[in-house]
């Protein structure tokens, strides 16, 4: 196992070992991730485009935030007209599907576009700054707040509009499990020396257990897996937090029974630097990204605990055919850079297979919705 990095990292890490003994991997990747002086995220670091280690579809082409505004507008004739429809954006990125969203609700609604009202919820200074920087550029930055959390984001009242992540649950940290006969066991962190090394036993809380106990799903013995329980504990806040309104949800993934199946020994963990992947989460502590694949099924659940319905659950290829991305794009030249680009967005293998949309509803009875009109996955799929 490597252990290589930025070293005041790796020795925070360490003291924390040496004073508290072994650590949740969940720990771990909160610290490499998030730290607030040297975590991968809050650094002043190009992370995310093509000069960084990974891009996003906002990186991609602007017709992806573009389309998203398409969506975003049907929803709002759906809530009532006394109140700011708010579009609150969880971890912007860097600012790309804000802006994009935003010059698509100016150009397919501009009679509305004073009723939008756009949050973002962003922990890291530095990407706040370069999201101002960006918006600033293109004269969208009043049309803007930031804050630091949920709380303070709903701080005027329970929200009505649409949450919106692209890319972020993935992120959250997780813990790491392994299947036993008995049932189940937690891996940790601990130190051999200055090295690190990674023991099982009993989990740290017994959330992990009624985690699996919910959705009905035992791992095999010796299999691998993780569990984001902040991303529970998120969608559950998110429905408190609503009044009426939508959640988009754009991330890699799979429902729990595909994600957990019997097939899938070593879990999804992967780590991305400077667009390679490797599944090494010590190697480069802090310097590259950590995710996780998305469990679909316990975010329904988890919404459902703060009174979420599911709405529908698609892929990015449907979501986006479904919202007119062809008749976008009809008048470009079909080997144009900018038309593979498009195409790099819908592509089933990757962009278009790989990425789900899951959208979520209260307080409303819903129209079918234009993204959610080619579905090639429909709600009993995300059962449990």
């Amino acid at each position: 196992m490597s252990d290589s990095g930025n070293l005041k990292l790796i020795r925070k890490i360490q003291e924390e070992i040496r004073d508290k003994g072994r650590m949740t991997f969940a720990r771990f990747m909160e610290i490499a991730l998030y730290d607030p002086e040297d975590g991968y995220y809050i650094s002043s670091a190009d992370r995310i485009g093509l000069g960084g280690d990974y891009y996003t579809s906002p990186d991609v082409h602007p017709i992806f935030g573009r389309l998203l505004a398409r969506q975003i507008i049907q929803m709002e004739t759906m809530l009532p007209r006394q109140k700011p429809f708010t579009i609150l954006e969880m971890g912007a990125g860097k600012g790309l599907l804000c802006r994009d969203i935003l010059v698509g609700l100016k150009a397919h609604s501009p009679e509305n576009f004073k009723r939008f009202r756009y949050a973002v919820i962003e922990r890291s200074p530095a990407m706040v700054a370069k999201q101002k920087e960006r918006l600033h550029s293109e004269s969208l930055a009043e049309s803007v707040a930031w804050f630091s959390g949920l709380d303070e984001a709903a701080a005027d009242g329970l929200l009505c509009g649409c949450v919106l992540s692209n890319e972020l649950v993935d992120a959250f940290p997780v813990h790491r499990v392994v299947g036993t006969k008995e049932g189940l066991d937690e891996v940790y962190l601990d130190l051999s020396g200055d090295r690190f090394v990674e023991s099982a036993g009993p989990a740290s809380t017994p959330e992990l257990a009624a985690y699996f106990d919910g959705l009905k799903i035992r791992l095999a013995e010796g299999q691998r897996a993780e569990v984001n329980l902040e991303a529970a504990r998120w969608f559950r806040e998110i429905g408190k937090a609503m009044d009426q309104g939508f959640v988009i949800t754009i991330d890699y993934g799979h429902p729990a029974s595909e994600l957990f199946a019997a097939h899938r020994k070593k879990g999804s963990l992967l780590c991305y630097y400077r667009h390679t992947v490797n599944d090494d989460p010590y190697s480069r502590i802090g310097e590259q990204d950590i995710t996780a694949h998305v469990d679909f099924t316990r975010l329904t659940q988890a919404g459902a605990d703060g009174g979420l319905q599911v709405t529908g659950f698609t892929n990015q290829l449907n979501f986006l055919m479904s919202l007119g991305i062809a008749e976008e794009t009809e008048r470009l030249d079909p080997e144009s850079p900018e038309m593979l680009s498009v195409k790099r967005l819908l592509a089933r293998e990757s962009m278009g297979g790989v990425f789900k949309v899951l959208i979520q509803h209260k307080g409303l009875t819903p129209s079918l919705l234009k993204g959610l009109t080619f579905r090639p996955y429909f709600k009993d799929v995300l059962a449990w």
